[in-house]
């Protein structure tokens, strides 16, 4: 896992009050961006590399990086200026001195963007939220159409607005930040890498309680030698036949014993058939295709861990479950927008809640007890204060089913004894990590190549 932060301000001042000034913290992160662009472009000696700069500390980082690479002996370097009439910085001013120094010229006249193998942006940091001028917004457009490998140094410039830099990847530096995971940045930010300044993330980034979860972070159901299917959780889904079976299977699939449908047909043998739900029962998922949600005022899903989905947030009977801890919510943007209008009383649209996943996530784990896992290019899991944040998943689970099946993966843990947190967050993961794995055409991605692929975890 690594640590996310909304800001790495008092971070950076921390590093500062352990010795590491400020000149120090960016000749680290410079290192870093020249290291990380050296294998990037293969170390190539005669790559062609462009630094679009700005004014500010993140340009400045991208001069170090140009200094460290020069050193490594790579020829063509090329430092831009994108507006003259930016604010420079203290900073910025004194690593620029330098390379004037060491005989580094900076272009006056705008480059052709198709003669370069590698192109660095550092024309703007996390802090800038005013509107892009004509003559910026008409370079980061053309560097958006190079066919150049594309760097950002620490953010994309001016990610959030309708256009910004669109990187093949973005070099954070020293802590992960919280907007580069919102979804509408994961087009723009390509591939994340953590950048070191001088301290070990876990010194540098101590106390957080939002993490990105990565592949050797996932936990699965552990079957032991004397295992049999009733020691491994008996999943009961609630659903629609179709729906119900891919939920079912993915249960199963991911590790449960016994898995029970409450319909009267299935589209697998493997599923067991039910009328009513029984005690026996050690989670439940409810909700996928379900037109008939009276069953969340049974009394006995009280005693039941639950995954809700689906029509469930259509339905005001969800509120008497929300204020459990063995509960987990798994809303798509559109139908979370319907649950904070249970919940609050507001109209928040699909829209605002893209823009504002972190925000409204927080908002809604602040007031109920139980697991919000809201589906998106990266899914956020949150209970109370913890958040985990999955990235590593992608456009092939953007087919009908998926959702299904992921109920049933968090069933099936929730059923084998993890707590509803773990459930969601171990779930999600191996959710994201299949789609990763899939070699071929996304398109042909479908739940039951989802299901499949789980065997490879």
């Amino acid at each position: 896992m690594k640590a996310v932060f909304k800001d790495i301000k008092e971070l950076e001042q921390r590093a500062i009050d352990l010795g590491l000034d400020e000149i120090l913290l960016m000749e680290n992160a410079g290192y870093e961006l020249a290291r990380i662009i050296e294998k990037k472009i293969k170390k190539r000696k005669k790559a062609r590399i462009l630094f679009l700069l700005g004014g500010g500390n993140n340009a400045a980082d991208a001069l170090v990086a140009a200094r460290h690479l020069k050193q490594k002996y790579f020829k063509n370097i090329n430092l831009f200026c994108v507006n003259e009439g930016f604010k420079k910085s203290p900073l910025f001013l004194k690593q620029a001195e330098i390379l004037k120094k060491l005989d580094f010229k900076f272009l006056f006249k705008e480059p052709d963007f198709k003669e370069f193998d590698c192109i660095v942006d550092a024309i703007f940091g996390s802090g800038f939220n005013k509107k892009l001028d004509q003559k910026t917004s008409a370079i980061i457009q053309k560097a958006n159409l190079s066919k150049a490998f594309k760097i950002s140094c620490d953010i994309p410039s001016a990610l959030g607005q309708k256009l910004c830099f669109k990187a093949d990847l973005t070099l954070c530096m020293g802590a992960l930040k919280e907007l580069l995971l919102e979804d509408f940045a994961k087009e723009f930010v390509g591939e994340i890498k953590l950048a070191h300044l001088g301290l070990t993330h876990k010194k540098f980034a101590p106390h957080s309680k939002t993490f990105l979860l990565e592949k050797k972070d996932l936990k699965m159901i552990e079957r032991r030698i004397d295992s049999h299917k009733g020691s491994c959780g008996h999943i009961y889904i609630v659903a629609s036949a179709s729906a119900g079976t891919l939920a079912g299977l993915g249960a199963l699939n991911f590790g449960g014993g016994l898995v029970s449908l409450l319909n009267d047909k299935s589209f697998s043998p493997l599923l067991m058939l039910k009328n009513e739900i029984h005690t026996e029962a050690d989670a439940i998922a409810l909700g996928m295709g379900l037109e008939n949600l009276e069953l969340l005022k049974d009394k006995r899903l009280l005693k039941i861990p639950l995954v809700l989905d689906a029509n469930c947030f259509s339905s005001k009977e969800i509120l008497r479950h929300l204020k459990r801890k063995d509960v987990v919510l798994t809303p798509h943007p559109k139908e979370f927008s319907r649950l904070l209008k249970l919940c609050f009383d507001e109209e928040i649209s699909v829209n605002e809640i893209q823009k504002n996943r972190f925000f409204y996530a927080k908002k809604f784990a602040k007031a109920f007890q139980c697991v919000l896992l809201l589906k998106g290019a990266n899914p956020i899991v949150i209970q109370d204060e913890e958040i985990f944040v999955v990235n590593c998943g992608n456009q092939a689970l953007a087919k009908g089913g998926s959702g299904d099946v992921l109920s049933g993966m968090i069933a099936a843990l929730l059923g084998a004894g993890f707590k509803a947190l773990d459930a969601a967050k171990n779930a999600t993961l191996a959710h994201a990590l299949v789609a990763k794995k899939y070699k071929f055409n996304k398109n042909s991605f479908d739940a039951l190549k989802l299901i499949k692929g789980l065997k490879c975890l």
